[in-house]
């Protein structure tokens, strides 16, 4: 069943909505309209801060969740108003306690009236260690348990339509040249389509938990065709490595262990280097000497296993090993723009920062040219599935989708023009900026906003820490003091829109 807007304005009424952080009467740190953990799982903290925009987002996210949940708990046949009552009550107390109730137990019990007198009992928390009766729960749960009696004046359900991610019940997996292609089925109905470009199985593994609900993984013969359709590129743990802008010259053709500076035709400049890129992407801890030995053969063909697969980790350096160890070019902007229009644009490039997230382009477009551009992040290292707007997942950690969005006014967490200390929460920083989807079509994702990826300025070092939860992170205030200024130069709203383009094809051209 899916909730109705009755169940999401009780919600509302008992929660009520505060952007900054607070401890709740039973002393858990809450944010937004009953929010006490964010949808990558952190928990709210002293001193977070959030938009309406967020709020709105979380509780959307929140409800699909304990909507399922009741869903899969209860047996039982339920009206519209008993479901959404269930849904509030789970929504506060938590899915655990609803599942090991005595109101849940009578439930699938049939015994509705005992199940609608369970409700007041709810009514209590902990307070210094004591549990008391709080006014609050009380009424809450009256609201609940009238609700839950009512036999009419039924909300219409949200259409909060399963993923299709969730929707798939089976996949089988396709060998294409080097890469892996992941078919998603809802029985003999293709729902989505990942083209994996990686040789782990730990990158594979990541794919397959894309579809929480899919039974059974097959594998293709040899020469069944795989099914036409759009795909989804998934790049995996591999290219993980950030571009050198003047990479060096392999001067001798191949590398081989054994080869020193005294080899004919040798320059150790070669090896030495090779040894240096080797230790500063972790896999090298020797003396940069300039010879082949053991050590560097270990380091190279653990760094070829990682990119290429153990079946490819045979030690020698070739163009191809030396072009990975040195990281791929970005993609170049064109400098144009669609003629005479101003908008801002984001593409992928084709590499990776050093925390394995794809780096991405954002584009000042005026009257058609590039004027300005930045780097930017989006989505989680290993969870960067760029998908189209119907197809992106709630809660889900992937890119903002593709499509065309709104950019909205600056929201300052400590007044206009001040970038800290004062911040909305630790991964949100001192300003953000909330964007709106237009199109095509619609999408389940929400809360999407551009700001600075506070985790990566704060991270100390840590790889867990940057990228974001779906939305755009600008990696400094530098960058963001700059992005504000495209901004401020076009004030009127017919120029501030966004075109997100992951070459699948659904972005719209600029109007």
């Amino acid at each position: 069943m899916k909730v109705s807007q009755n169940c999401i304005d009780l919600i509302k009424k008992w929660e009520g909505c505060k952007l900054t952080a607070y401890k709740c009467p039973a002393g858990v740190w809450t944010i937004g309209i009953g929010t006490t953990r964010y949808p990558d799982g952190r928990r709210v903290r002293e001193g977070d801060k959030i938009t309406d925009q967020q709020a709105e987002g979380f509780l959307v996210h929140e409800c699909e969740e304990k909507a399922k949940a009741v869903d899969e708990l209860v047996n039982v046949d339920l009206h519209q108003n008993q479901f959404d009552a269930l849904v509030s009550f789970a929504y506060n107390v938590g899915i655990g306690a609803f599942k090991e109730s005595t109101l849940r137990r009578k439930l699938n019990e049939k015994d509705y009236e005992g199940a609608a007198n369970e409700f007041k009992r709810w009514n209590k928390a902990t307070v210094n260690g004591v549990q008391v009766v709080l006014e609050g729960l009380t009424n809450r749960r009256k609201d609940e348990e009238e609700l839950f009696r009512k036999t009419d004046g039924f909300g219409e359900p949200i259409d909060l339509e399963p993923s299709p991610q969730s929707s798939a019940t089976w996949l089988k997996g396709f060998l294409e040249n080097q890469n892996t292609v992941v078919v998603a089925y809802k029985a003999d109905q293709v729902v989505e389509i990942i083209t994996l470009k990686s040789p782990l199985k730990e990158d594979l593994i990541d794919v397959l938990r894309q579809y929480p609900n899919a039974q059974n993984f097959h594998i293709a013969a040899p020469n069944e065709q795989i099914p036409a359709g759009n795909r989804v590129e998934f790049e995996g743990r591999t290219q993980a490595l950030s571009r050198v802008a003047n990479p060096p010259t392999l001067e001798r053709g191949l590398l081989l262990k054994g080869m020193t500076d005294n080899d004919a035709g040798i320059s150790s400049k070669d090896i030495a280097e090779m040894q240096q890129r080797l230790k500063d992407l972790g896999y090298y801890n020797g003396e940069i000497d300039g010879d082949f030995g053991s050590g560097t053969d270990n380091a190279v063909r653990r760094f070829q296993a990682d990119v290429f697969g153990q079946s490819q980790a045979d030690g020698k350096v070739g163009t191809k090993t030396w072009a990975k160890l040195w990281g791929e070019d970005g993609v170049v902007s064109t400098g144009q723009g669609q003629a005479g229009k101003t908008y801002l644009r984001l593409t992928k490039t084709n590499r990776k920062d050093r925390f394995g997230c794809y780096v991405l382009l954002l584009e000042y477009i005026k009257n058609g040219q590039v004027k300005d551009s930045l780097e930017v992040c989006s989505g989680q290292p290993n969870r960067q599935f760029f998908r189209a707007g119907s197809q992106s997942v709630s809660g889900s950690m992937e890119p903002l989708p593709e499509g065309q969005w709104y950019i909205n006014n600056i929201n300052w967490a400590d007044g206009k023009d001040k970038y800290g200390p004062v911040v909305f929460n630790n991964g949100l920083g001192p300003v953000s900026t909330p964007i709106g989807y237009k199109g095509p079509n619609s999408t389940r994702r929400s809360a999407i906003e551009i700001h600075i990826d506070w985790n990566r300025v704060t991270s100390a070092g840590n790889p867990n820490s940057p990228g974001t939860a779906g939305c755009i992170g600008i990696y400094n205030i530098a960058d963001y003091k700059k992005f504000v200024s495209w901004l401020r130069e076009n004030e009127n709203p017919e120029l501030r829109d966004l075109y997100v383009n992951w070459g699948l094809g659904t972005c719209p051209q600029p109007q």
